[in-house]
């Protein structure tokens, strides 16, 4: 009889009551509605601009990354640019980048942000671009020739 009385016992104490069940349901119900509500972050990308001229265009970041504008020099005398999404631990911290194969490096800072499209930049005309193009091959051309 004892025996019974024990596990009787072990299985009141085993079992959650009602009220836990309900409110462990309701608690994972909660979190599984937070996680599909969690929107990706929208930004701009632009992969390589100069000055503050970038071709951009719009991007999902994956979950847990922001927006970031990042900006360095190269070769001491031409200002670049990038956009796009980075993990917050990249936010703020200087990096070296290899521009071309040539070894051309330049000094990167990405400042980050946290809401849709925080990280805008100028849209640019084709135009634009092709200008932009010819005066970066002169650049890089006249930084070859000099070295």
């Amino acid at each position: 009889m004892k025996g019974l009385i024990f596990c009787v016992f072990v299985i009141m104490m085993l079992t959650p009551a009602r009220g836990e069940e309900e409110e462990q349901l309701e608690q994972l119900v909660e979190s599984v509605v937070l996680e599909q509500e969690e929107e990706y972050l929208e930004c701009f990308r632009c992969d390589l601009g100069f000055w503050d001229a970038c071709y951009t265009t719009e991007t999902n970041c994956s979950r847990g990354e922001l927006c970031y504008t990042g900006r360095g020099r190269a070769a001491d005398a031409l200002d670049v640019k990038t956009l796009g999404c980075v993990k917050a631990e990249e936010c703020d911290v200087e990096t070296t980048v290899e521009l071309f194969s040539n070894n051309t490096i330049f000094a990167m800072t990405k400042h980050c942000c946290d809401t849709p499209f925080c990280n805008s930049a100028q849209t640019l005309s084709g135009y634009t671009i092709g200008h932009l193009a010819v005066a970066f091959l002169t650049a890089w051309h006249l930084i070859e020739a000099l070295t």
